[in-house]
């Protein structure tokens, strides 16, 4: 895991957290750069659940995770679909029936510095595919 306590980096601030959410399943589950969210099944309770399902737990341990530059930098490839694990860490169940978790704001996600590759379930709003040609990112769709 990555060692934050020797950085004098500032944490990027997301505009957006379901883009916030895109990156962190890459650094979490791909890179296993962060640790992702391990919530105890043991000690949840329906009160941990909100009335649409989400895990405010996990949504917490999420929007609090601070990323660094140095970090964002190793997120070469990103994965825009309903079925990425840290959804169903923030909405377990969730089958991706709606556009809860697509991000309004791209700008951080158009920021990052080494992406090379988006992988798309669905096409990607106009602007923001050809914000990221532009940059000479590849857009790959399904």
């Amino acid at each position: 895991m990555y060692d934050e306590s020797t950085t004098t980096e500032e944490p990027v601030e997301f505009a957006d957290f379901n883009a916030k959410l895109l990156v962190l399943d890459v650094l979490c589950y791909d890179l296993d750069v962060l640790e992702p969210y391990a919530g105890d099944d043991e000690d949840e309770t329906d009160e941990d659940l909100d009335v649409e399902g989400q895990d405010d737990r996990a949504r917490e341990y999420y929007d609090d995770l601070e990323l660094l530059p140095s970090q964002l930098s190793l997120v070469t490839e990103l994965t825009v679909d309903t079925d990425l694990e840290v959804l169903q860490d923030v909405h377990p169940g969730w089958e991706g029936s709606d556009d809860r978790y697509d991000p309004q704001n791209w700008d951080d996600v158009l920021d990052l510095p080494a992406l090379t590759t988006v992988y798309a379930a669905a096409p990607l709003p106009a602007h923001v595919a050809e914000r990221l040609a532009a940059k000479g990112v590849e857009v790959r769709s399904a």
